[in-house]
């Protein structure tokens, strides 16, 4: 959670804060089963890197959204800002209801039903079909529990079920949102049961506005570098190139006597995790010494790693 300040020094243009940012994990479950949240490591860490760069963002036109990052600014941090500068984008009622509007994942093609009205309307719903966004591609992110799926070169999009639903609240006097909600929801079609139950992945975000005050500060100067809304994919720059520690990790866990079988699961994660940031050059020549060292462990290494280059 973050508490998000949007200032307005000038028509169409904003600076975007984000400060007392806190990231929760579940440490235990109560006696009615529900999770109980606690403070995650690298919370204190996460909250720094949120609040140390203000974000700029001019929109342009209608929806041509372009975001100014100060120098610095890494690519995980902008991408979680962009997720809530997305969820913050509403249509302009007053044209057709299929737009094509800006968000996280691309432009997206955006339906959207008024569900109540007085002077203006006062709540929104809005639903996207996320596979059809201009910059939807989940075949780069090898997130997926599923890794031999992730990284097939067949299209990700086709095998996933991903949609968006938004709903909004609005203050009829002052006419500025109050309340936000965005659901996405991604589905695996072939471990699914008609499209609805099966392997799935939801994540939901709640903006609830807390105060509005006047600011008469008129400056807005931003960087020389611009970007898009869409979301970027993360290099890592940890990862270490080197097959010979890959291999070694291979040995132990090939040799592992019977005695030893609970670090089995621990050594076989370091190895896949190890693998899927080797990029080509570095895994190629390597495969050749790993199946003469194990076949079983090799290709479930390879099958569970799940990039293009695996």
């Amino acid at each position: 959670s973050c508490k998000v300040e949007i200032e307005v020094p000038q028509t169409c243009s904003f600076i975007v804060r984000t400060t007392g940012c806190s990231l929760s994990e579940v440490v235990n479950m109560d006696a009615e089963g529900n999770p109980v949240l606690g403070p995650a490591p690298g919370s204190a860490a996460f909250a720094a890197e949120m609040e140390r760069y203000p974000l700029k963002v001019v929109v342009e036109g209608a929806y041509d959204v372009k975001l100014y990052p100060e120098d610095g600014e890494t690519t995980t941090i902008l991408n979680i800002k962009r997720g809530i500068i997305s969820a913050l984008a509403v249509p302009l009622l007053q044209e057709e209801k299929n737009k094509n509007m800006p968000t996280i994942h691309g432009k997206c093609k955006t339906y959207y039903t008024v569900n109540a009205r007085e002077d203006i309307a006062t709540d929104i719903s809005l639903n996207r079909d996320l596979s059809r966004c201009d910059k939807f591609v989940p075949m780069r992110d090898h997130t997926s529990p599923l890794a031999l799926i992730s990284g097939m070169h067949y299209p990700l999009a086709q095998l996933v079920r991903s949609s968006q639903t938004c709903n909004y609240k609005f203050d009829n006097e002052k006419k500025h949102m109050t309340y936000g909600t965005c659901t996405e929801n991604h589905i695996l079609i072939p471990f699914s049961h008609k499209g609805e139950y099966g392997v799935t992945n939801v994540g939901k975000q709640e903006l609830t506005l807390v105060q509005v005050s006047p600011h008469n500060e008129r400056v807005f100067d931003h960087s020389d570098i611009v970007m898009g809304l869409h979301m970027e994919s993360v290099v890592d720059k940890s990862v270490v190139q080197d097959k010979d520690a890959g291999l070694n990790l291979l040995r132990e866990l090939a040799n592992l006597p019977e005695t030893e079988g609970e670090k089995r699961a621990h050594l076989f994660h370091k190895l896949v995790t190890m693998v899927r940031g080797m990029k080509t050059e570095t895994l190629s020549p390597a495969i050749p010494e790993a199946l003469a060292v194990s076949r079983v462990l090799t290709y479930q290494v390879l099958a569970q790693c799940g990039t293009p280059e695996c």
